[in-house]
């Protein structure tokens, strides 16, 4: 496929189907997407913690680009390309912390704020100022640190604004890691975005997760009269009789935000007397945050198409979704805990089993999807009304796809 046919194969798909296989498949469409669109939106590279002290750093890789996350003199997270201004060379493997960047080649060094600081044998002729690491954009917020390669940084202002108080009455910025999977997925990010924001495939392939999670009875069936108003009267006595009323998320917040994409945040009962998402409903670490009683609570947002991330009474869940190949994506979650909880007051396995099991499932139908619509046989389907999540999105990522091919 050549990139002039793009603007006439986005013409012409078919609004609430599927998309032709090329947008799945096409390495030129992939590439296409990374150098624009993709490199314009936000993803979750991580938590605060994994950064925590002045001078701590961590290497991460972005859309194929590796990238160096520090904290600076200032306590504040700066970004940059992995990459020597002298001649190219990658400065940083792995995590760490030091006092200045240091590349292993030629010994140039970079203070926190990317600046050059030294350099040996440079022409007296030569200005050092303009040879400063190149910065990428980095917001920390509440804790989770938002990484982009192009995305303007104020264009999270009004996500600033509605997530702090929630993040902080959930503890996040106090929060660490408890605990991190990787599913490395086969199939172009598009079907696993797609998949995620549905639950029409949840009662087929995730009964652990039906089984926890009772707003299903609605995202995943047809809706009737009668179980939208069983689901609400549910809703409503749990926000009177049960839910902390200390917390500032109170209901379903959407925010069509023009600079970000969708923004969702939403404050619910997990349902069935679970207390947590653990597999039994009981408790698998300490209360976080402002927290003084578990309420039996989910409070989680989302900023399309890549960020989600969800709180717990005593625990959240971020996670990562980082394409990195036309059918090759990775889908990491990290499980949150109290930042004072000591190890042994966390239950790690019954903590991660819903998500990690449910995850797990995700990456096999998404790659039997993948398989499918690698086919020559395969043609576009229609969305079912339980996708409507899905096409609103795709038919976002067409508008603004469409805009790119004809800059």
């Amino acid at each position: 496929m050549q990139p002039a046919e793009l603007p006439a194969l986005i013409a012409r798909q078919r609004p609430g189907w599927s998309l032709e296989r090329p947008f799945y498949t096409a390495p030129e469409i992939y590439e296409f997407e990374r150098r624009g669109w993709l490199s314009e939106q936000w993803y979750i590279l991580g938590h605060g913690s994994e950064a925590r002290e002045l001078g701590s750093y961590i290497v991460r890789d972005l859309l194929g680009e590796s990238l160096i996350i520090v904290r600076d003199t200032e306590g504040v997270l700066r970004g940059f390309y992995n990459v020597c201004r002298h001649r190219g060379t990658r400065i940083c493997d792995k995590d760490g912390r030091a006092a200045a960047i240091v590349c292993p080649y030629h010994s140039w060094t970079y203070r926190l704020d990317g600046s050059l600081r030294t350099a040996a044998a440079l022409p007296e002729s030569i200005d050092t100022a303009g040879l400063g690491l190149r910065p990428v954009p980095i917001r920390e917020i509440g804790g989770i640190i938002f990484g982009s390669l192009t995305a303007d940084p104020q264009s999270l202002d009004p996500v600033q604004q509605e997530l702090t108080p929630m993040l902080h009455y959930h503890g996040i910025p106090e929060a660490r890691i408890g605990a991190r999977r990787s599913y490395p997925t086969r199939g172009n990010w598009k079907l696993v975005i797609e998949n995620f924001i549905e639950c029409y495939h949840c009662f087929p392939c995730h009964p652990e997760f039906c089984t926890v999670m009772k707003f299903v009875d609605v995202a995943a069936r047809q809706a009737t009269p009668e179980n939208v108003a069983a689901w609400q009267q549910t809703v409503e006595r749990w926000f009177s009789e049960k839910a902390d009323p200390d917390s500032p998320v109170k209901r379903m917040q959407l925010h069509p935000l023009a600079e970000t994409g969708t923004f969702l945040m939403s404050r619910a009962p997990i349902g069935g007397n679970h207390q947590t998402d653990s597999q039994d409903g009981l408790p698998v670490a300490p209360l976080m945050g402002q927290l003084r009683r578990f309420d039996g609570g989910s409070t989680g947002f989302r900023l399309e198409p890549f960020v989600w991330f969800s709180c717990l009474n005593d625990h959240a869940r971020m996670m990562q979704f980082l394409p990195t190949g036309t059918d090759t994506t990775d889908v990491v979650v990290s499980w949150l805990v109290d930042g004072s909880a000591r190890e042994t007051d966390v239950d790690v396995e019954r903590m991660i089993w819903l998500w990690d099991v449910t995850t797990a499932q995700d990456k096999l139908i998404i790659e039997r999807n993948a398989t499918g619509v690698r086919s020559h046989s395969y043609i576009p389907g229609p969305y079912s009304t339980l996708e409507c999540w899905t096409t609103r999105f795709v038919s976002r990522y067409l508008r603004e796809l469409s805009a790119h091919s004809q800059s």
